[in-house]
């Protein structure tokens, strides 16, 4: 997010519709990690990469199409998928990509860190009222936003967790698999 926040922040401060696109896995070879990021407003404008071009012409229609529904998307890239072939991703690797609408109450909590050590917790799979629900927990103060369904304490386990570790990374909670 580093490296397009300042592009979210513009957009953000003039009103603009916004997509997030987040790498949460790979597998194999793959030009960017999980936590890669990149913003796409509704007037078209791009900041940041999921696959270092090798996929973000599908990744921004899908992001296109999530801000007209609001409705997220888990989307999955391999070398085995014709569709990665037709983007472009020939690097043997597989990625999976959720795009989703910038969830705003995170983004105002974003900027008030002044630097705090923080994690995001998105759910990217499960039943569709679910998806895209997110909780911002701040260091060992608060959480902002909830996952709801007795998922929070689970979530900021993982959370301490990830940040303990220094990366991202996707775990299941709950009943449903990965997509």
């Amino acid at each position: 997010m580093k490296d397009i926040i300042s592009d979210i922040n513009l957009w953000f401060d003039n009103e603009e519709s916004i997509a997030l696109a987040t790498v949460i896995e790979t597998w194999g070879s793959a030009p960017r990690q999980p936590g890669a990021k990149m913003g796409i407003t509704a007037s078209g404008k791009i900041a940041g990469s999921v696959s270092g071009g090798c996929v973000e012409t599908e990744v921004i229609e899908v992001g296109l199409e999530v801000l007209r529904t609001g409705q997220p998307q888990l989307l999955h890239f391999g070398v085995e998928d014709e569709t990665a072939w037709r983007v472009g991703l020939a690097c043997g690797g597989k990625i999976d990509v959720f795009v989703q609408p910038m969830n705003m109450m995170i983004m105002d909590a974003i900027h008030g860190l002044n630097g705090r050590t923080h994690a995001t917790i998105t759910i990217v799979c499960g039943p569709i009222d679910w998806l895209g629900k997110q909780m911002l927990f701040i260091s060992n103060e608060k959480t902002v936003g909830s996952l709801g369904d007795s998922l929070d304490e689970a979530a900021i386990q993982a959370a301490l967790e990830a940040i303990r570790q220094g990366n991202s990374c996707r775990l299941q909670f709950g009943p449903y698999p990965p997509a």
